[in-house]
């Protein structure tokens, strides 16, 4: 039987710049709360989550007026984060995501995150982007 969260921590914030910030507050708060999630398990799932939130800011946005959500959870066997953001749509195809050349000045993210979680996943639906992340947590 799959059991429920544990945890859930939520922010609602335009995607800009200091929407980050709060990301990284978000998480701090929830870490302070897990002392039982490894420190391997937290640094892989915050590098994903933010990678993701900086290519929503980056990417996605319209001018600051793109509103995103963000819901992190912390399960018994796993780490999870939902983002739903209104703004433009993401032309990435996640199975292919790999690492750039080493001299590339971009195109790093969506590989960094695909390798730090289980589950990686996009949707665009009515207008809104959907990502998913999912993070087997190791045994304490």
């Amino acid at each position: 039987m799959n059991q429920g969260p544990l945890q859930i921590h939520e922010l609602h914030a335009c995607a800009d710049p200091e929407c980050l910030g709060k990301v990284h507050d978000l998480l701090a708060e929830m870490w302070s709360t897990s002392p039982d999630v490894t420190e391997t398990d937290r640094a892989m799932f915050e590098i994903a989550v933010i990678e993701i939130a900086a290519n929503i800011v980056r990417h996605g946005s319209d001018e600051g007026r793109t509103v995103c959500n963000l819901i992190l959870e912390v399960y018994p066997e796993r780490l999870g984060a939902s983002f739903k953001d209104d703004g433009l749509i993401a032309h990435v195809n996640i199975d292919s995501a790999a690492m750039p050349d080493v001299f590339a000045e971009s195109g790093r993210g969506l590989a960094i995150a695909k390798a730090a979680v289980d589950v990686l996943i996009y949707e665009r639906h009515n207008g809104a982007n959907f990502w998913s992340l999912s993070r087997t947590r190791a045994p304490v």
